[in-house]
C-alpha cells in the first residue's frame, strides 16, 4: 500500500506541474505580459507544456493505465526529453528570470517522472526475470520432467576424434 501511495503522489506531482504549465500557457496566450518578449515565451511555454503533458501521459502509462505500447515508450521518452531540454534552454537563454517558473515546473515534474520510470523499469525487469526463471519444486530443486533433471547425453558426432585426421 505504501508503494502505491507514493506512486500516486509522484503521479500527482507530475499532474500538478502539467496543470500549472497549461494554466500559465493559457494565461499568457489570453493576456500576454508586455514586459516579456512574446516570441521566445510562446516557444518556451509550448515546449515545456508539451514535455510536461507527455510526462503525465507516460507516468500514467507506467503506473496505472497502459496507454502506449512498450515498444513505443523509448521514442516518446526521447521526444519528451528533447522538448523539455529545448524549452528550458530556450527560456533560460532568451528570457532569463521570466522563464524560471516554467523551468521549475519542468524540473519538479521531471524529478517525479524519473522516479516513476525507474520504478517501472525495475518492475519490468523483475517480471522478465520471474518469467525466465525455471519453475522448481517446494525445495527449489528442478522437477523430474524438466530438462535440468535429465542426465545429459553426449552427441557422438560432436565429439572430437583423438589422434588426428583419418587416413
Amino acid at each position: 500500500m505504501v508503494q502505491s501511495g507514493s506512486l500516486l503522489m509522484l503521479v500527482g506531482v507530475v499532474f500538478v506541474a502539467a496543470l500549472r504549465s497549461v494554466a500559465k500557457l493559457i494565461g499568457f496566450v489570453f493576456k500576454p505580459d508586455p514586459a516579456v518578449r512574446a516570441g521566445p515565451m510562446y516557444v518556451t511555454l509550448a515546449l515545456t507544456t508539451g514535455a510536461l503533458l507527455l510526462m503525465l501521459l507516460m507516468a500514467l502509462n507506467a503506473s496505472y493505465v497502459p496507454i502506449i505500447a512498450r515498444r513505443r515508450t523509448p521514442d516518446v521518452l526521447l521526444v519528451t526529453a528533447a522538448m523539455g531540454l529545448t524549452g528550458a534552454v530556450t527560456g533560460l537563454l532568451t528570457l532569463g528570470r521570466d522563464a524560471m517558473s516554467m523551468v521549475i515546473y519542468l524540473v519538479l515534474g521531471a524529478l517525479a517522472f524519473m522516479f516513476i520510470v525507474v520504478r517501472d523499469a525495475r518492475l519490468v525487469r523483475a517480471r522478465a526475470d520471474a518469467a525466465a526463471a525455471p519453475l522448481g519444486g517446494a525445495d527449489g530443486a528442478p522437477l523430474p520432467s524438466s530438462p535440468e533433471s535429465r542426465p545429459r547425453q553426449a552427441n557422438p558426432r560432436s565429439r572430437q576424434r583423438r589422434g588426428g585426421r583419418r587416413r
